[in-house]
């Protein structure tokens, strides 16, 4: 997702004159919709679909608009077709990728939700390839899968047709060791970034760490999205800008947006141009993001 110069204009607002002038006036409100139990992760599409993953009935939920009725797969289970703990979402607008931590596996989907595929190694006689609980999945501009194995604490990358190539953020990575992994994502500028709840870990395509995101600023950090080179990352109440190099430009408290409905217990974010995208556990705030000036 491309930076945009309203988002370029926003990094460069400080803090005190951002709470000094109205800061809801950056954010518009557009549209609110959906009714979850706990949604915990979105993603848009380049047609402008949006995937929400519904924790607690084990579901996927997809909204091609914000007038239509939206259509779901899952339900608890271990068939094709259901779920045990959908965890995290990607897509590359034709397919949908789901992890499945409770069965150990990712799902893949056309973008209707018509079953495609299941993806596991957890019994797989090669023990590097072999994951586990996973965590998230991340798609990058190539094809290749990145997948969040929380049950052995890395990243582990599958290129072609799910041919292991490498895994990094383990024991051994010491400046980039993952300890509570979140959820995964692959930028635009192919780098890999991995959210934990004080900080944002980023890593190059092929695992070598970059740097640490957030430290000293970050406390339960639930979701996030990369612009270009600059990472927005969100907790329960507040979203917070970082720059390339990490370091934070902008926090706005989600008790400063003006929306018909209050934004409550922010689960994660997705920006698409200048559209943000707000999941809460039970709805999705639409945002438009406008220049100070």
């Amino acid at each position: 997702m491309a930076a945009l110069p309203s988002i370029v204009t926003l990094l460069t607002i400080g803090i005190s004159s951002l709470l000094a002038s109205a800061p809801d006036t950056l954010l518009v409100e557009g549209r609110v919709f959906g009714s979850f139990q706990r949604a915990t992760r979105l993603v848009i599409n380049p047609q402008g679909w949006i995937y929400v993953v519904d924790a607690d009935p084990n579901t996927v939920v997809l909204f091609r608009d914000q007038d239509s009725s939206p259509s779901f797969i899952g339900g608890y289970g271990w068939t094709a077709t259901t779920l045990d703990q959908p965890s995290g979402i990607a897509t590359d607008g034709l397919n949908v990728y789901v992890s499945d931590l409770g069965n150990h596996r990712i799902q893949r989907f056309d973008r209707f939700l018509n079953y495609i595929s299941s993806f596991s190694t957890r019994d797989t006689d090669v023990v590097s390839a072999r994951f586990g609980y996973p965590g998230g999945v991340a798609l990058s501009r190539l094809g290749d899968l990145f997948i969040l194995d929380t049950e052995n604490l890395r990243v582990v990358k599958y290129i072609g047709s799910g041919r292991y190539e490498r895994s990094f953020g383990g024991l051994d990575d010491q400046r980039g060791k993952l300890e509570h992994p979140l959820k995964i994502l692959a930028g635009q500028n192919d780098h890999i970034y991995v959210l934990e709840p004080q900080r944002l870990l980023e890593f190059d395509y092929f695992g070598n760490y970059i740097q640490t995101i957030g430290v000293g600023v970050l406390g339960n950090a639930r979701g996030f999205d990369v612009a270009g080179n600059c990472a927005l990352v969100a907790t329960a109440d507040t979203l917070y800008w970082f720059s390339e190099r990490g370091e934070m430009t902008l926090a706005i408290p989600v008790r400063f947006i003006m929306t018909s409905v209050p934004i409550r217990d922010v689960s994660d974010i997705a920006l698409v141009r200048d559209q943000l995208y707000v999941l809460t556990s039970k709805k999705v705030f639409t945002l438009k993001i406008r220049s100070a000036d």
